[in-house]
């Protein structure tokens, strides 16, 4: 005899039911907004450097790459792209001659003003879908999941 009870993703309001439904809208979500950011030529990894920047300012690129989580060899070509269009800039660390700063010029602030209304846009458009107090509850669901995960609280 066979266990006939249904896989965890096929149970209604299992943590795996659940789980997966929010990674697809996750995803989905994701997908969308960065066909955005492609229709106004950037990408969301050059944004989440431009995002970093606006953040903590000027920064060396090895702490670019640790607070984004990527290989140094890919945050050294995804910075040498925005160099070249102009978007960041490279100066000496004044603490440290042998470092680079990296930093965002002011055509960097404009793309990442436009890339953060697209952004917007697409959240409100989806989360208008949600009455105020739905918000107001899945943000709650949300602060308390990347709590207990050890998560970063989501933007916001």
């Amino acid at each position: 005899m066979g266990d006939n009870r249904p896989p965890p993703d096929l149970i209604p309001g299992s943590a795996v039911d659940v789980g997966s439904q929010f990674f697809a809208l996750a995803h989905s979500l994701k997908r969308r907004i960065n066909a955005g950011y492609r229709q106004a030529g950037m990408s969301m990894a050059r944004l989440q450097v431009l995002h970093a920047l606006a953040e903590f300012g000027p920064t060396r690129i090895g702490e670019l790459s640790e607070h984004l989580d990527v290989a140094a060899r890919t945050m050294t070509s995804t910075v040498e792209g925005l160099v070249r269009d102009g978007l960041v800039e490279r100066t000496p660390d004044p603490s440290d001659g042998r470092a680079v700063l990296v930093s965002m010029t002011d055509r960097g602030g404009e793309v990442f003003a436009q890339a953060t209304e697209i952004r917007n846009r697409y959240f409100d458009e989806i989360f208008a879908l949600l009455d105020p107090a739905d918000r107001d509850g899945l943000a709650i669901v949300l602060r308390k999941l990347a709590d207990a995960g050890g998560l970063p609280p989501p933007a916001g």
